[in-house]
């Protein structure tokens, strides 16, 4: 049934494609990508993040994204995004019956150029997130994905010059209610976004500073979909449940994304950012910190892009009474060359270890797009991370949010003496142009973990991690 539905929506567009096509004209493209994941010890244990699931070690997964774009002239036109996103075969759409809805929007947005000015507006459920450097992929803060974690926002582009553009955003990120709210009496029900960008662009040099403020409604998440970036451990302790006094909540983010590429084919990268959530409200229930990011990578080989990057973050000191000192964050999608530790740019999902980069520094080093053999493609990334939040910190943590895996996770969160180090070793072989036969294996071992944080139950079933990953991904 799901499939039918698929297939006429598809049929859908190609019948308004053929009437709209005397002045529209339509170009479509997307992806299909079927693949299955080996992944023993995703949380170095055989459990899930809180202790009580056992991990299934083999899944096969698959997804497919469709987008259309109806172009009027160079100066208007209108995106459509469908996508039956990753599923596991015989789960969810995947099973014999199909019962379940495979189909769903991910893109649609109007952008069009304001007539007589080259200020474009980009209006609709799009890719939005703050500037970062592109060699850690998207944001810490709030990513788009590639237009995988689309908002519904108004953005606009307005050049100044030649060097300069200033570029404004509002998003409404959440809306628990829409028009009508439950009760009559007035609650926050929204958490909305304004950000501001200056990217400055001149000869081998081009720097972004920006801002964005949040107000977060206190009904807005009723599932606690950011609750884990966005609070501290001791807001956990409110009665009400509800993690601030306020009915209403600002946050604010300000940072830099700088690359330099003067010394070109050496290129340098570097990212800061400080963030406050809940600036006004009761001392534990406020999140602020810090990120910084560097890189440097050499593109003088044709056969290889070498890079090495580092960074550091504030973490968590030893009371819960002043709050949280780590950066707080809304969607992110950061990563350094691809490393399997973080949830970033990889080709599959679902293959990742999904360590929190914030409270915690690093080192990663990478060989991206090694060729010495015609049509195949390597990378190996090594990296090393270790904490920076205080011991006594997350062990509170832990006891106030409920036990592990509810706020901060083993091996994900590191405190102060515990680290990882990972390794992925990674192809790609072009069957065709369009088709490619990827190849993903990882390896990622814990070290120092506390058993005075995680209890001896977690900590004596702590091993080392091991993925394989192998499948198709056909692009057109």
């Amino acid at each position: 049934m799901r499939g039918k539905r698929f297939l006429a929506a598809l049929l859908f567009l190609a019948a308004f494609a053929t009437e709209a096509a005397a002045a529209t004209e339509v170009r479509m493209a997307g992806d299909a990508r079927v693949y299955g994941v080996f992944f023993a010890n995703r949380n170095f244990t055989g459990w899930d993040e809180t202790g009580t699931q056992t991990e299934d070690r083999m899944t096969i997964w698959q997804r497919l994204r469709l987008r259309s774009d109806f172009v009027a002239n160079e100066n208007l036109k209108f995106r459509l995004g469908l996508r039956i996103d990753d599923e596991a075969w015989g789960h969810g759409y995947l099973t014999a019956a199909n019962p379940q809805v495979a189909i769903e929007p991910y893109l649609a947005y109007l952008q069009f150029k304001w007539p007589g000015t080259d200020i474009e507006v980009t209006a609709g459920y799009q890719p939005l997130s703050v500037p970062h450097t592109e060699v850690f992929y998207d944001s810490i803060v709030l990513a788009a994905d590639d237009g995988d974690q689309s908002s519904a926002a108004l953005h606009l582009n307005i050049p100044v010059g030649e060097n300069l553009s200033v570029q404004a955003a509002y998003a409404r990120l959440l809306s628990a209610n829409r028009t009508f709210q439950q009760t009559t009496t007035q609650v926050g029900d929204a958490f909305d976004t304004y950000q501001l960008a200056l990217p400055v662009t001149l000869d081998g040099f081009a720097a972004t500073p920006w801002g964005l403020l949040g107000v977060y409604g206190k009904g807005s998440d009723p599932e606690n979909l950011f609750a884990a970036g966005l609070r501290s451990a001791a807001s956990y302790l409110s009665e009400s449940g509800y993690p601030y006094k306020d009915n209403q909540n600002a946050m604010w983010w300000a940072g830099l994304a700088l690359t330099v590429e003067a010394a070109d084919p050496v290129k340098f990268y570097f990212d800061g950012i400080y963030g406050d959530a809940a600036p006004a409200d009761r001392e534990r229930n406020r999140r602020r910190g810090w990120f910084f990011d560097a890189g440097v990578t050499y593109s003088g080989f044709d056969w290889m892009l070498p890079g090495v990057f580092g960074w550091v973050a504030s973490g968590e000191d030893s009371s819960l009474g002043n709050g949280s000192e780590r950066l707080p964050i809304i969607t992110p999608k950061w990563g350094p060359g691809t490393s399997f530790l973080f949830d970033c740019d990889q080709e599959f999902a679902n293959n990742s270890i999904g360590v929190d980069p914030t409270g915690t520094w690093g080192l990663a080093a990478s060989l991206r797009d090694v060729s010495f053999i015609e049509a195949l493609k390597s990378r190996l990334t090594v990296a090393v991370i270790a904490g920076t939040n205080s011991v006594a910190g997350l062990r509170k943590a832990v006891v106030a949010t409920g036990g592990v895996g509810e706020y901060v996770t083993m091996g994900r969160n590191l405190a102060e003496g515990e680290w990882l180090i990972g390794v992925n070793f990674d192809n790609s072989y072009a069957i065709t142009e369009q088709l490619s036969l990827t190849m993903q294996t990882g390896f990622a071992s814990p070290q120092g973990l506390k058993t005075s944080i995680w209890g001896h139950r977690f900590t004596q079933q702590a091993e080392n991690a091991f993925m394989g990953s192998l499948g198709f991904l056909y692009t057109f």
